[in-house]
């Protein structure tokens, strides 16, 4: 009768942990946080690009507490992908203009570092914010197991179940699409008065004192519409700028990553 009781008590304990690890891979607790592409003269960078109609306005999102307030704790910072919001706003008359696809880069002490794709940066934060995968996969497996052996035929029902420990892609988490939805629509055209604006990510080893070392490079395209002339191709650099540094405690930041 005891060990009856033990068996009901383990099958019972198992199903209930299973249970629960399968509502925390699919519960979602980010929260999304809008982000303005204001007139590109209210930002903090300012400047008129030479030899054309176009104003920039650019915003570093350098520091972690601007990180932690756009995307809440998801690993970026730790990481050290740094967001950079660019508003560009077309101000000539028939004029089209586009950024330049696979021309922007952060120019750090001679070396360039490309933007990444949201979904790459969506990776690269999900393994810095699950930093004890390793661990999980092993309790995972291992409570899968005795679940099977105790339960018998009826184990094999849990194979469906999805897994907690698997990396979702960035379509599948609230975090991923406010990756993407904030990011610069980088085949967007301006015509005459309009304006585009989003997020750049990169992935560099950054140092906040060397931010003012640190320019934007992309090439932009202006199109003349009456006189039907080729595009004007001009190269773009902006040095980044702010009095802005990070305050952040180490250890909760390290926290972070585990809850």
């Amino acid at each position: 009768m005891t060990e009856n009781l033990r068996l009901r008590r383990f099958k019972a304990i198992s199903l209930a942990t299973m249970v629960l690890f399968s509502i925390s891979a699919c519960a979602s607790f980010y929260h999304f946080r809008p982000l303005s592409h204001p007139d590109p003269e209210t930002m903090p960078i300012v400047d008129k690009i030479p030899g054309s109609h176009l104003t920039i306005g650019i915003r570093s999102f350098h520091t972690a507490q601007d990180t932690h307030a756009l995307f809440g704790h998801q690993g970026l910072w730790r990481e050290q992908v740094i967001p950079i919001q660019v508003v560009l706003a077309e101000d000539g008359e028939n004029l089209k203009a586009q950024i330049v696809p696979h021309s922007v880069f952060l120019s750090q002490l001679k070396k360039n570092y490309r933007n990444i794709s949201p979904s790459e940066a969506f990776d690269i934060a999900w393994q810095a914010n699950v930093p004890y995968q390793n661990v999980k996969q092993v309790l995972y497996y291992t409570g899968l197991i005795l679940f099977t052996i105790v339960t018998l035929g009826l184990g094999s029902m849990i194979w469906v179940l999805p897994s907690p420990f698997s990396q979702p892609t960035p379509a599948q988490t609230p975090f991923g699409r406010d990756l993407a939805y904030k990011a610069f629509p980088i085949k967007a055209i301006l015509y005459s008065h309009g304006k585009a604006g989003g997020l750049f990510y990169f992935k560099l080893p950054f140092n906040e004192k060397l931010l003012s070392r640190t320019k934007l490079l992309f090439q932009v395209q202006e199109f003349d519409l009456a006189a039907k002339t080729p595009p004007k191709l001009i190269d773009v650099s902006i040095r980044l700028a702010s009095k802005s540094k990070s305050r952040v405690n180490p250890l909760m930041e390290i926290l972070h990553g585990f809850f």
